[in-house]
This record gives structure tokens, sequence and C-alpha cells, in this order.
């Protein structure tokens, strides 16, 4: 189940960003009437399905624009669909679907075959950083031209050949967000208003990360393994549901843990996914600044002296 996940996750995102970025070439033709909370570039000529993020963005004027008799289901379908998708698969989507997510995994996984090690954003840089991530969701709420400045739509619009019309400040946003993603794990999901936005939700999804506090043996691999640097899946000593905004359930953590069922995914309320002892052994991982893969193994082995007074 350990490796079937990772794999499963990687085949769905080259899938989703196949059929997203591509999928009028492919399929010869687009779905009009579904828009996905994730980066999905409507600027993208061949986009598949629509992004939520510029009807979000623009919700104001398209509001407006579409308020009337004929154009009153459409929006109120927007509304409807993109609740429901929030609230049933929360940022699983960014963890799974979405296509500039993939961009963003494959810079790490270039970056692991090379054996450059991941770059980390201190405590203090992080806490100070948090003010652009609120920054961003603002313009993105209001509407004020993000599209301007997201690196999406400097990045895959270009891909399929639709072009690339932008100023000097998106481009150069787009340079930091991929240079910066190949040092640094989901650089641009630690800050992307569209999955804060999905991820305020968190509290009435479907899909959770829960932890056993009381397996834990706070070794702290899931903090190091984590690419959206929560802390506090590692230093939650009481709460089971250590769901956050921040979370992309890329399930990395839940890989890492050396402990049965210590951490976990559930939807509603079901386990679907979980750390294990076993295949741990099998799956060593490489993260943070260390460059061998780091064996924990004596964690969960039973002192001599604790058999004998057994």
């Amino acid at each position: 189940m350990r490796r079937f996940v990772p794999r499963l996750r990687w085949i769905t995102l080259i899938i989703s960003f196949v059929l997203l970025t591509f999928g009028v070439q492919i399929l010869g033709k687009r779905i009009y009437d579904l828009k996905l909370p994730i980066m999905s570039c409507v600027y993208n000529k061949d986009y598949l399905v629509e992004g939520s993020c510029y009807t979000i963005t623009e919700f104001g004027e398209w509001l407006i624009s579409s308020l009337t008799l004929g154009n009153i289901m459409s929006v109120l379908l927007f509304i409807l669909s993109t609740l429901i998708l929030i609230v049933i698969f929360g940022r699983i989507l960014c963890g799974f679907i979405c296509p500039f997510g993939f961009i963003q995994d494959v810079l790490t996984f270039i970056r692991e075959k090379l054996h450059i090690p991941a770059f980390r954003f201190s405590e203090k840089t992080r806490n100070k950083l948090k003010l652009l991530k609120w920054i961003l969701l603002f313009i993105f709420l209001v509407g004020i031209e993000l599209c301007e400045l997201c690196p999406v739509r400097a990045i895959i619009p270009p891909l399929t050949g639709s072009g690339f019309e932008m100023d000097g400040l998106s481009v150069l946003i787009a340079i930091v967000v991929i240079v910066g993603g190949f040092f640094k794990n989901r650089l641009w999901c630690n800050y992307c208003p569209m999955g804060y936005f999905v991820g305020v939700f968190h509290k009435f999804s479907f899909i959770k990360l829960k932890k056993d506090c009381t397996a834990c043996t706070e070794c702290g691999v899931c903090y190091e393994a984590c690419p959206m640097d929560i802390k506090s899946i590692y230093t939650e000593r009481e709460k089971e549901d250590i769901t956050t905004s921040d979370c992309i359930f890329c399930m990395k953590c839940i890989d890492s843990c050396p402990e049965d069922k210590a951490i976990k995914t559930t939807f509603l309320g079901k386990s679907i996914y979980s750390s294990s002892r076993e295949n741990f052994h099998e799956n060593h991982i490489t993260y943070g600044k260390f460059k061998q893969k780091k064996d924990v193994s004596k964690l969960w082995t039973t002192s001599k002296n604790e058999e004998e007074v057994k």
C-alpha cells in the first residue's frame, strides 16, 4: 500500500497535467460546465477544464455580466459545484490534481536525482512570509488582477503555444517561483491563494489528516518530510485532527512515519492510508539536509530490559 499511494499520486498528477493542459488538442473539445478549484489557467487555449481561480478573482465583474435570467443557473452551478468539490476533496486537489503542482513536483524530482539538498526557510522567516500569503489571498478575493501577477499564466500557456504576453513583473515572479521551486519543495503551494482559499474550509472537508498522539515517538521525521513545513504535524500532542489550511495531502508525512497508524488520512472518518512500521523499512527516504537515508528503526526497537520486564 505504501508504494502504491505515492505511485498513484504521480500517475494521477501526470494524467491530470496532460488532460487539463493539453485536453483540447487530445480530445478535441472542452468541458465548459465544470470549474475545478485548482490552478488550471484560462489563458491556456487548450485547457480541458477551467480552474475556478479566474472566476473567483473576477467574480464581481463576472456576476454582473452573467446575472441574467438566462445565466442565473450558471452562476449558482459554479458556486455550488466549487463548494461541493472543496468540501469533498479539500486540498487533496492540490496534491493529486493541480497541473502547476505537478510542475513543482517534477522540479523536486530532478533536484533529488541530482542529490541536491532541499532548502528550508527558518521558522522565523516562514512567520514573516505569512503576510505574503494573506496579501495574495486578499488580491485574489477582491479581484485586483491577480492573473497579471500569477506565475501559472506565465508558465503553462507557453507550453501549449498559447502565446506569451506578460509584463516584466509577471516574468520575474515566474522565474523566482521556478528557480525557488527547484530548491524549495512546492514553493508556490505555500503561498498559492487558490489553494489557501480551499484550505480555509478544511474543517468542513470530508478528507482529514489525523494523528494518534500516543503512537507518536516525537522523532520529527514527518515535519522534515512535509513540503508545506507544517510543524503542528510533529508538535501536536493532544488533538487527533491535525488538518490545517496548508496541508495538500501529498501523504509524505505518512510515507516517512515509522510508527503503525500514528498518522493517517481519513475520508468521512474512515482510514484510507496510514503509516506503517513494516513498510517503512522498505521505503526509507532522503529528506531535509541529510544526504543519506536516515535510519530511525531504533525508535521502535524494544530494549532487552523492557523484554525482561515483560
